[in-house]
């Protein structure tokens, strides 16, 4: 008498692109992703920024509407604040 064989199921199906948001990773199924997107998905509220942490350190606002290709390790980071007058 023979079994049948359980199916394995992929982790993962199809391709997908990874992004980290304040060094948390988060993985998507399309290359292109707008600034309010990665917000909502890490959680991060519209009035508090965003912003695009490039390969060389550098950093730069992206704003919510703005449309982003993900690359390999594309970094994110919620935009600090600051209050006037504090050192």
């Amino acid at each position: 008498m023979s079994t049948p064989l359980a199916e394995a199921k992929p982790e993962h199906s199809g391709k997908f692109y990874t992004l980290f948001v304040d060094g948390t990773e988060y993985s998507i199924s399309t290359s292109k992703i707008t600034g309010a997107q990665v917000m909502a998905l890490a959680g991060i509220p519209m009035d508090a920024g965003l912003l695009l942490i490039e390969g060389d350190g550098t950093q730069r606002t992206v704003l919510p509407e703005e449309v982003i290709e993900l690359g390999p390790g594309r970094r994110f980071g919620k935009a600090p604040r600051y209050k006037r007058g504090a050192r």
